[in-house]
């Protein structure tokens, strides 16, 4: 884990520094967004969820902790409105961090660093059920709460169906299931090319990174974070005490994915809703640095 930490901070640092040196331009980073996101990334996916041992139990997991993922974003909206009296679209804000974190940009390469490669194929399949999925569904409801447009179903469905991660995702299961295997060959190009998901996911996350609104916003991005990192992931960790279930490492993969830090496409969605934007890039931020200490500590947990 500490050294998946090590990887991780270092090339974040080394984004952060590209910007900071003006060797990095926005444009220069869209293109690197834009390689991620149509090739590398989905690489990954198809490459992962092929190779993954899929059954009930994983499933069942998942959704378990996709429940205390919701239920820990709507308290967090009655919280944030009716005990901290902040505006709806503070509040708003609020919850949408709070429900999806970073679980593919900072939960693989942790859950690879902490329990392996099977488990980091079973946390890119987290991702696509816990995270993509539900953002595609919200992003149009969030939208739409921002009189920035129409919450139905032909918006989520049009999310969906032009997204290459769940594409992949798709193609990844239809190959899977398909009564014949693919050669090791072929995946050759394909796992060189998921190869540099992380990196280069890693090192665009730095260029993005902007500390500013930390200043301004610090106390609503303490509760976002300690909402989001602590008490949702506390919400698994007590399901799996009051069920007696026997803390796998599957469990473990799903409580580390479920304290990541604020996902940054959340930012993105905010920002073009029109509600509070400072909150999001403060919690993506500051959650990043934070996690160091808060992802180590729940997987010492776990093991107790």
């Amino acid at each position: 884990m500490l050294l998946a930490l090590y990887g991780v901070f270092s090339f974040i640092g080394l984004g952060y520094l590209a910007k900071s040196l003006r060797m990095v331009s926005n444009k220069q980073s869209g293109i690197l967004l834009g390689f991620l996101l149509n090739f590398a990334l989905p690489a990954q996916i198809f490459n992962g969820i092929y190779h993954i041992e899929l059954d009930i139990k994983l499933i069942l997991i998942l959704l378990t902790t996709l429940s205390c993922s919701f239920v820990g974003g709507i308290t967090m909206y009655f919280f944030a409105k009716k005990i901290l009296k902040r505006e709806k679209n503070t509040a708003v804000s609020m919850a949408f961090l709070s429900a999806l974190g970073n679980t593919l940009f900072l939960g693989v390469p942790l859950v690879y660093g902490a329990l392996g490669q099977e488990y980091s194929n079973k946390a890119i399949l987290y991702d696509q059920i816990c995270t993509a999925i539900p953002l595609a569904i919200l992003t149009p409801l969030i939208m739409s709460i921002g009189g920035k447009g129409v919450f139905t179903v032909h918006s989520v469905t049009m999310r969906l169906s032009s997204n290459p991660l769940f594409l992949a995702l798709i193609v990844g299961l239809v190959f899977k299931f398909m009564p014949f295997d693919i050669s090791d060959w072929i995946f050759v190009p394909i796992k060189q090319l998921g190869a540099c998901a992380t990196p280069v996911a890693l090192f665009a996350i730095g260029v993005q990174i902007s500390i500013g609104d930390i200043k301004t916003e610090w106390k609503n991005t303490f509760i976002v974070l300690f909402w989001g990192m602590i008490i949702v992931p506390a919400l698994v960790f007590m399901l799996i005490f009051i069920g007696n279930v026997e803390f796998t490492d599957t469990w473990r993969m799903a409580l580390l994915e479920s304290a990541m830090p604020p996902l940054i496409s959340s930012a993105a969605v905010i920002m073009r809703a029109g509600l509070n934007n400072k909150i999001a890039v403060s919690s993506i931020a500051f959650g990043i640095f934070v996690s160091a200490i808060t992802i180590p500590m729940w997987l010492w947990l776990s093991y107790l």
